[in-house]
């Protein structure tokens, strides 16, 4: 977390508004103590911006609230499954190869990442592209167009107006944006494309700004912003920063409402969170994590 000093410089926006979601987990983790909260009201008052970014933090941190479903569908007491261990034991058969899918590199690409890692760069032409966990990039500039091959994974793209058009190929139709910026994730059955700003097209079709954008890519400044989404899906895509697979074999569970912000940094702290805040229990095997 930033620490507050009585003149401070300048600091960008995303800083800032990343600063307060830190003091809002802090604050709300049940760890803050009087002098952390004296610090909080310090920090606020260093700028009109500072104060803007703790007014949003706090707005979204209400909004991240646990939901009447979540406190409804928590188990009274958590469950042993009796066929938990038979579970595991089919589960790890497929780990060693799953792990050495995740681990290994696309090494045609020009760019890539490793479980876990973000990169940024900087292509020719000015546009920006950050790489997300287990990704990698291949780049394609001539004369007529400014082709990118997004061979796995996910990037967000801050493209520069150009005559050229900017493409990126995910595996299915190819997404165009020029003075945008927008996400692309590769995926089995085509690609997700989110538009956080300017204009970008699908097959012809432009796409409409999507209203959760900055939540959803919230993982380039290394935040996973969940609200109200099921357990099973935060699951699942907390699966793509981490080695190994997690499961959960109750499809009840799997539905229970989850809220929060977390640092992608640590990834592993996220599962203990969800453990401590949803009484939720985790075995942990070699490259496996069951959830019950």
């Amino acid at each position: 977390m930033t620490e507050a000093h009585a003149m401070p410089a300048p600091q960008p926006l995303s800083t800032l508004s990343d600063d307060a979601l830190d003091w809002q987990v802090l604050l709300h983790s049940g760890n803050a103590t009087a002098i952390d909260h004296s610090r909080y009201q310090h920090w606020c008052r260093l700028s009109p911006a500072h104060a803007e970014a703790a007014a949003e933090a706090e707005a979204l941190w209400l909004d991240l609230g646990h939901t009447p479903t979540a406190k409804a569908s928590l188990p009274a007491a958590p469950r042993r499954w009796r066929w938990l261990s038979a579970v595991a034991a089919s589960l790890v058969l497929g780990m060693a190869g799953h792990v050495a899918w995740q681990q290994l590199p696309i090494w045609r690409a020009d760019y890539h990442t490793s479980v876990g890692q973000r990169q940024s760069l900087t292509l020719a032409d000015g546009s920006r592209v950050t790489l997300n966990s287990a990704s990698a990039l291949s780049v394609v500039f001539d004369e007529h167009q400014r082709k990118v091959v997004l061979e796995a994974g996910e990037a967000l793209f801050e493209t520069v107006a150009d005559p050229r058009p900017f493409v990126v190929q995910a595996g299915g139709a190819p997404v165009t944006g020029n003075a945008a910026v927008f996400s692309v994730r590769r995926e089995p059955g085509g690609a997700q494309v989110l538009l956080a700003e300017g204009q970008a097209e699908v097959a012809g079709q432009v796409l409409q700004p999507t209203p959760d954008a900055g939540t959803r890519t919230a993982w380039q400044r290394g935040k996973l912003i969940f609200n109200g989404k099921p357990l099973g899906q935060v699951l699942a895509e907390l699966e793509r920063y981490q080695h190994g697979r997690i499961v959960i074999p109750d499809q009840q569970l799997a539905a229970l409402e989850v809220s929060g912000v977390f640092d992608l940094d640590d990834p592993h702290a996220l599962l203990r969170t969800l453990e401590q805040r949803y009484g939720l229990k985790v075995t942990y095997l070699p490259f496996l994590a069951v959830v019950y």
